[in-house]
């Protein structure tokens, strides 16, 4: 008897090294299709990875529109981005720009401004008011708000904190 694996116990075996990867990539945090595609594209066959991505998809481990609803929630309860950014980065995930419209559709950007904004506000000193704005401006800028909805929190938290000084 021979010890050389045959073509269907070869693809068998690859199949279960994928199976293994991809689960053990989903261990660390949830992923989109593509991600777990471009991980396993160095080491396995693109049938190999198909039939993997098949199989998680089908068992549920695998679905990009609650990858993207899991990504949006983690992201206003822990880093609060815009909208913006945060299209981006789903994009950079690959996740179709679809499921990212509709993971968006109610995205209120004013609630998150005003939670990056608030954290951040009290490590700024409340002694120049015009310091304060364009500093808080600046770091909520970068977070991927802009225009009324940056103005608006800006003056809204500005107002809260001198309330709360007085």
């Amino acid at each position: 008897m021979s010890n050389h694996l045959t073509p269907k116990n070869q693809n068998d075996t690859s199949s279960l090294k994928a199976k293994s990867a991809a689960l053990r990539l989903l261990s660390y945090r949830a992923r989109s299709e593509k991600e777990i595609c471009l991980r396993l594209q160095a080491r396995f066959t693109e049938d190999v990875i198909h039939r993997t991505i098949s199989a998680l998809r089908d068992q549920g481990l695998l679905n990009d529109m609650s990858f993207a609803r899991e990504w949006r929630e983690k992201r206003e309860k822990f880093k609060p981005r815009g909208a913006a950014i945060i299209k981006r980065e789903l994009r950079q995930l690959g996740v179709d720009s679809n499921i990212i419209q509709e993971t968006l559709s109610d995205f209120d950007d004013s609630s998150s401004a005003y939670k990056a904004g608030s954290k951040y506000a009290n490590k700024l000193s409340l002694d120049d008011g015009s310091i304060f704005k364009r500093k808080l401006g600046r770091f909520l800028h970068q977070r991927g708000f802009y225009g009324e909805v940056l103005g608006l929190t800006i003056e809204r938290i500005w107002r809260e904190l001198l309330d709360q000084s007085d």
